[in-house]
């Protein structure tokens, strides 16, 4: 199994209903990444040696790359869904 079939078979919807299930969890790991970027955010600005605050930014700046990749891979699936055509579903199943 190639990478592209991996691709095709376990992380593309293969109908409404599992688009729905990724983006709900998507969403998730959203609100929770959200949550510990004002965490984060609120230890580095009140951390008063330079390391925490440096490790603070680090893990802020860690979550906030998974956000706008979480974000990416949102719109992502769901332009790729919006725009694929109804034959490809039905050869897929």
């Amino acid at each position: 199994m190639g990478f592209r079939d991996f691709i095709l078979k376990w992380i593309l919807p293969k109908d409404e209903e599992t688009l729905r299930a990724w983006l709900v969890a998507i969403e998730l790991f959203n609100f929770i990444l959200s949550f510990f970027v004002l965490v984060f955010l609120v230890l580095t600005l009140i951390a008063r040696e330079l390391l925490w605050m440096v490790k603070f930014g680090i893990m802020l700046l860690m979550c906030v790359i998974g956000l706008s990749t979480l974000n990416v891979m949102q719109y992502l699936l769901a332009i790729e869904f919006n725009t694929r055509k109804r034959d490809i579903l039905k050869r897929r199943k």
